[in-house]
């Protein structure tokens, strides 16, 4: 045998084991040869064809970041407009079956939420609940601090049309070091066309979008995101679909609630803690405040022991009585058994 022959011969040997091996090995994860394969599409599901029907027929939060020119003002021709935060409002409502704390969103295409792990972090970590201000504080914050970058980011491309300025020298160089690091970092995602780089462009695009996603975050404490249900109420002249959040929040049934929103309901909303009490009494929540239910348990500490020791008191009683008359009986005869005592 040739020395060609043998290298052909080794080849066929080594496909013929690498075959049995990758084929133990599909067999055994994989229960080949009954493999049915997977289909090309997904099969159609009714649910979520309808899911998505219904989201193409909601209207959509109109917000823009950056705003289109229409400048109304002498400021707007020469600055440009300027962005406003349009933030989804909430609405809470009363109702003598649903409770004090309902409130629904106008369901939009473009609305999104934390997820739940998250509000249910802030809401046992931070005790944000009914009150939400501090976290729309934040979102603001966020939506002006992406616009002021934002804003940063286009006057650092203009420097680029201005070629007697040099931007390495003060006080520019102090705006390349803001900005000029995110750009070398998306340098190498963006192509170069006819000699510009795309990539400021696409900073601007993605910054300008996180900025306007901010104007559709909704948070829903005290209720988590998921609790949400589909609803209509009648707007200002037609039903518009709100997303309801009604009763009791599940967080406040696994988790205690907040000792200053129980403060509150028994100090200045007395009729909040009763109505509380008369519809969820008989899930086991706490809902008076923690120094009242301090006194209760004190009291039941206190009260219970007398009520357990009054058998023991009685029993001791009556061992001091019959002590004592066993005593006098003795202290009786010998009385009574000296005969000096019977000589008058």
């Amino acid at each position: 045998m040739t020395l060609a022959n043998e290298i052909i011969y080794r080849k066929l040997q080594f496909i013929d084991i690498l075959e049995t091996i990758v084929e133990k090995v599909a067999t055994y994860l994989f229960n080949y040869p009954n493999v049915p394969g997977m289909d090309i599409l997904p099969p159609e599901n009714a649910q979520r064809m309808a899911f998505e029907e219904y989201v193409r027929q909601l209207p959509v939060h109109q917000t823009r970041v950056p705003p289109q020119a229409v400048p109304t003002q002498l400021s707007d021709v020469l600055f440009g407009n300027i962005p406003h935060f349009d933030k989804i409002t909430r609405t809470f409502y009363q109702h003598k079956t649903d409770g004090f704390y309902n409130l629904y969103i106008p369901d939009y295409q473009n609305i999104w939420f934390l997820p739940d792990w998250l509000s249910k972090w802030i809401q046992l970590n931070l005790e944000i609940t009914v009150d939400v201000a501090p976290l729309e504080h934040v979102q603001q914050a966020l939506f002006v601090g992406l616009l002021l970058f934002y804003f940063l980011i286009e006057f650092r491309v203009k420097l680029y049309w201005f070629l007697t300025i040099n931007p390495y020298t003060r006080p520019w160089i102090y705006l390349i070091a803001l900005t000029d690091w995110l750009n070398d970092w998306v340098a190498g995602m963006a192509p170069v066309i006819l000699g510009i780089d795309c990539s400021p462009m696409l900073v601007l695009a993605v910054v300008g979008k996180i900025a306007d996603s901010l104007n559709h975050l909704v948070f829903t404490m005290p209720f988590l995101p998921s609790e949400g249900t589909i609803g209509k109420i009648m707007g200002t002249d037609k039903m518009e679909t709100v997303i309801l959040y009604r009763y009791l929040p599940s967080l406040w049934e696994t988790e205690p609630i907040p000792n200053s929103l129980r403060e509150f309901w028994y100090e200045q909303r007395p009729d909040i803690l009763r109505f509380m009490k008369k519809n969820y009494g008989q899930l086991d929540i706490d809902f008076e405040p923690n120094s009242i239910l301090q006194g209760i348990y004190d009291k039941e500490h206190v009260t219970k022991p007398l009520a357990e020791n009054i058998t023991d008191i009685t029993h001791l009683s009556s061992n001091i009585i019959c002590s004592l008359s066993i005593h006098a009986h003795s202290a009786l005869d010998n009385l009574f058994s000296d005969g000096r005592y019977l000589n008058f």
